[in-house]
């Protein structure tokens, strides 16, 4: 089996907000960019900070989308008129990665370990709150302050259906004011729907009075687009390694599916999982399960 990993372009996501953002002006909100690997900051004027809106809000985000996920920082109910921010979120063949640029009229990092409540701060929670938490190091900007972090593979806990919950927690502190607020985004990692789920939200029903029926695809006939690993080569499967890959098909199309890997490795069940999606299959109009281990 190649050992050799393809970098993925995605995995999927909801962004879920805590004291949700309204929907602000894109167009200054975008004024200042997320910078990439290589780039330099923008000198350009920051974006206004936008309103609060509705608490809560979900933000649901396919991953396969190469341009990665961007969800604007919520507003807190103290110093909302001085902090504006955008979190960048996109997949890395380490693990996914996290970018926050926020816009602040005066940055206080003070130094990590002491009272974020106190200082500018940004803190990961990698597999949600209450989790271990990692703070992210930052990076003065013309207008503010940005941080970078990637979130390993194996920090992650479950890659399909609702995924693993990332909470992002930013601290603002407002020197003119003396105000401190915590602005938070949970981000949902996920591949997407499960073959289990798919089987659940569609359940067979029988139709006794249908003429003309379709003879049901015979096991070798579904199987057919998985018979050998080729559609995953790229993934770096290692020759000790097995996967159980469990797919969920209608009329050719896939509506889930379920990666296993032994030993466990994220990163190699989320590149098949992917893989194993743009497959096509034999068409039939009801619900078939296909199996294949590795």
């Amino acid at each position: 089996m190649p050992k050799n990993f393809a970098p993925l372009a995605a995995v999927s996501l909801a962004v879920l907000v805590s004291c949700g953002a309204g929907k602000p002006d894109v167009k200054d909100a975008k004024s200042d960019p997320v910078p990439q690997h290589g780039e330099t900051v923008s000198k350009k004027p920051p974006p206004l900070p936008h309103t609060c809106g509705v608490e809560d809000k979900v933000h649901v985000h396919d991953i396969h989308d190469e341009d990665g996920s961007e969800a604007f920082v919520p507003c807190a109910d103290s110093g909302k008129h001085d902090y504006s921010g955008l979190i960048k979120i996109e997949t890395l063949p380490e693990g996914i990665r996290i970018v926050i640029h926020a816009t602040d009229d005066e940055v206080t990092h003070g130094a990590l370990g002491s009272d974020v409540r106190t200082r500018d701060a940004v803190v990961v929670y990698p597999r949600g709150k209450g989790s271990k938490a990692v703070e992210v190091p930052l990076i003065h900007t013309t207008h503010g302050y940005m941080g970078d972090k990637i979130v390993p593979w194996d920090d992650l806990e479950k890659l399909n259906d609702e995924g693993t919950k990332i909470h992002v927690a930013i601290y603002d502190h407002d020197a003119k004011t003396g105000q401190h607020e915590e602005l938070s985004v949970q981000v949902a990692v996920s591949t997407g729907k499960s073959c289990e789920k798919a089987m659940d939200e569609n359940p067979q029903t029988m139709d006794m009075g249908k003429k003309d029926k379709t003879p049901d695809l015979t096991k070798d006939q579904l199987g057919q687009p998985m018979r050998s690993s080729v559609f995953f080569s790229g993934c770096g499967l290692a020759d000790s390694a097995n996967a159980d890959i469990c797919v969920a098909v209608k009329q050719g199309r896939v509506l889930g599916v379920s990666v296993k890997v032994s030993p466990t490795n994220n990163k190699v069940a989320a590149c098949i999982d992917k893989a194993t999606r743009k497959l096509r299959f034999p068409e039939s109009d009801k619900l078939d399960l296909v199996k294949q281990h590795f």
